[in-house]
């Protein structure tokens, strides 16, 4: 449990820099890797990386190689090394996990970041800025992600970021015990050494309007993420004290920030907290409630074998502390002027896995209801950029040019096109809507020459 005194001094768990291993120790787990001839690890990546191949350079100690080949498949490294359901992917296809224990995978790989972060052999070029000017939209994996790829093929980027910090949803949506936040500024810096240029509070809409980005750029890349939440969706829900997740570890880290004060902080030492959701942010907005002093239990509608949540995360979360009620499903938030606790109806599951009301209700007391069951676009955002979107806010893209919307010069990925995603494939789609933006502008070049010499 954290040191009450200062209730955010346990946020800083995760060490700034990886000490899992030394360097004899990763050289050692990478050797116990088989090099299969049909690797199943790359199979479970989603971005491909080449995995037995970064590893075969650590069992020769050439960190260097192994950098290169990590960062030809990955823009976040130091970050999906940490932060990636890898049990789900990489680390869960691999074959020595059937016999016993699977190569870590995930500390290789950020030790490797980190050794290039440290020792300054990051595979980053500085760009020329001779290729074009694209504005990209927000500065989460996405965004960030497609900075580095643009600016490696010699384009002018500026980054225009809401927040006054890089990293989106890593930053204000992962705790800093899962995630150290200097990691992001360490990315955001190395981005800006390659000549990438970042502007922070700046809304787009609202501090600089759209249309001034669309005559000072080339191409637009619109990675704002999603930022508004679902509500519980029972009787009462707007009640006083019932919380949105994402909302709470946002405010949590501008307390780390420096720009929220402690005590304005919706939960409190002594609170009694439900926290309704069963994925990876329940698990953080939980633990984090922990953290500040408060008793905290997950109500769930359905089984514990039915959680989103990664099972390591649901053992964490119990490690610390968490109490959980499954078979649960909440009808209504008890109170008048201030939660007082939160209905439920007991649900029972069949052998076919169908969920029945029991008819059986209770009530679970408390005086904060927290609600992580997901974030949604913020529509006035979206309709003042003008591109076409479906009724819930989410954009339309194209496959040719890759992200391109329904306005030319105009992309978009990450949250706001695929749904709320992990950070790996918020990633993912971000190289590939900067390989759809090169391409674009390479043929408005090549029309425009043709054009000239007509």
């Amino acid at each position: 449990m954290s040191d009450m005194k200062n209730p955010l001094a346990s946020f800083h768990e995760e060490p700034l820099h990886d000490t899992d291993y030394t360097l004899a120790e990763v050289v050692a787990e990478a050797r116990r890797c088989l090099n299969c001839k049909v690797p199943q690890c790359r199979k479970g990546c989603p971005i491909e990386n080449d995995i037995p191949t970064f590893i075969h350079a650590v069992t020769e100690g050439d960190f260097g190689m192994a950098a290169e080949i990590v960062y030809n498949h990955s823009d976040l490294p130091a970050i999906c090394g940490r932060v990636c359901p890898r049990e789900k992917q990489c680390e869960g296809h691999c074959v020595l996990g059937k016999k016993g224990k699977h190569v870590e995978i995930g500390k290789i790989e950020r030790f490797i970041a980190d050794i290039a972060f440290e020792g300054a052999f990051l595979p980053n070029s500085v760009s020329k800025k001779t290729a074009g000017r694209v504005a990209v939209i927000g500065c989460g994996p996405a965004g960030m992600a497609a900075a580095r790829e643009l600016a490696k093929l010699d384009y002018d980027v500026t980054i225009f970021e809401a927040a006054s910090q890089p990293g989106g949803t890593m930053t204000y949506g992962i705790p800093t015990f899962r995630l150290h936040k200097e990691l992001l500024q360490r990315e955001a810096k190395a981005l800006t050494d390659m000549g990438v240029t970042i502007e922070y509070n700046v809304k787009i809409g609202i501090d600089k309007p759209f249309a001034e980005l669309q005559q000072k750029f080339d191409a637009v890349f619109i990675a704002i993420g999603t930022m508004n939440a679902w509500n519980l969706g029972v009787d009462n829900d707007t009640l006083d004290g019932v919380v949105d997740a994402e909302q709470f570890l946002r405010d949590v880290q501008r307390v780390q920030c420096g720009e929220v004060a402690l005590e304005d902080l919706p939960v409190k030492k002594g609170d009694q907290v439900i926290v309704v959701g069963a994925g990876n942010v329940a698990i953080d907005a939980a633990r984090t409630s922990l953290r500040l002093g408060a008793d905290v239990k997950i109500v769930y509608r359905r089984a514990e074998k039915n959680m989103k949540c990664l099972p390591s995360e649901y053992e964490e979360a119990k490690a610390d502390g968490v109490q959980f009620q499954f078979y649960s499903a909440p009808k209504a938030v008890v109170g008048t002027d201030h939660v007082e606790g939160l209905k439920y109806e007991k649900q029972q599951i069949l052998e076919d896995a169908t969920m029945v009301p029991t008819g059986e209700f209770g009530v679970v007391p408390a005086n904060k209801i927290i609600a992580a069951i997901g974030n949604k676009p913020e529509l006035p955002v979206v309709k003042a950029l003008g591109v076409d979107a479906n009724d819930d806010g989410y954009i339309a893209v194209k496959e040719m040019p890759y992200g391109m919307t329904s306005k030319e010069g105009i992309f978009a990925a990450g949250d706001i096109v695929h749904k709320p995603q992990t950070v790996v494939l918020a990633m993912r789609e971000g190289r590939r809507t900067a390989a759809g933006i090169d391409q674009y502008l390479k043929a408005r070049r090549i029309m425009a020459a043709a054009q000239a010499k007509a």
